[in-house]
């Protein structure tokens, strides 16, 4: 879900292209306390997709994390965890997802003892299935956990950016092409759902508002091409 909404939803699967995945890894790199949990869901609905003949390539192997080297990883033992800013109603709903997930597992793990009651686990779908639907929830719940762990709220924006969009801000941009006007909250990508007015900050539009003031102008790239937006309002 999150590489589709930083994809762009309105596309479809057969327009994904190895470089697209690379930068979409780029987005969250190995620095990143969550990296190899995303790295491994995307896999996981990528060989999906392709074993559903929803992608003719197999693109699995253009998922990437970068390794940082032994020096590199000591550096940054030494540091402190990023921050992850997150509204109060995000925080809320993360905390959720993860309660849910946790609660699944009983489920799962009966559904994995009778599939391997079934006989012959070399050629058993009910297994498989099983199996990769342990991986995925586990590998979401480190990435909620590792989230929660260091996420920071911020309810009426980010203060020390002053009159800057960030996180958590309520902004007014307008189309300079259609000069329609469109409102949106920006929100980490996990907050961000369609038709909510919740944009992920790690969208396209999203990237290019970061940081930006009122009546700055942006250039997103999109599938029907370049498109301008204005900033209007910025309300914390």
């Amino acid at each position: 879900m999150r590489f589709a909404r930083w994809f762009g939803e309105e596309r479809s699967a057969p327009e994904v292209r190895p470089a697209d995945l690379e930068a979409y890894v780029d987005t969250f790199g190995a620095t990143a306390p969550n990296a190899m949990a995303r790295a491994d869901a995307l896999k996981g609905f990528l060989a999906y997709a392709h074993k559903q003949g929803m992608m003719p390539e197999r693109l699995v192997t253009h998922v990437r994390v970068r390794r940082p080297t032994g020096r590199a990883r000591l550096a940054r033992s030494m540091e402190p965890p990023p921050e992850v800013r997150v509204t109060q109603e995000g925080k809320a709903a993360l905390e959720s997802e993860l309660a849910d997930l946790i609660a699944r597992r009983p489920r799962i793990a009966e559904e994995l003892h009778l599939a391997r009651a079934d006989g012959d686990v070399s050629e058993n779908a009910p297994l498989d299935a099983a199996r990769e639907m342990q991986g995925q929830t586990e590998a979401r719940i480190r990435e909620l956990e590792g989230m929660l762990r260091h996420a920071v709220v911020v309810e009426h924006g980010d203060r020390a950016s002053g009159d800057r969009a960030a996180i958590g801000s309520n902004i007014v941009i307008a189309n300079l092409s259609s000069g329609a006007k469109l409102s949106y909250q920006l929100v980490n990508a996990a907050e961000a759902r369609p038709g909510t007015g919740r944009l992920s900050a790690e969208s396209p539009v999203g990237r290019a508002l970061i940081g930006k003031r009122v009546g700055d102008e942006v250039q997103v790239t999109a599938p029907s091409g370049q498109i301008r937006f204005r900033i209007e309002q910025i309300n914390k």
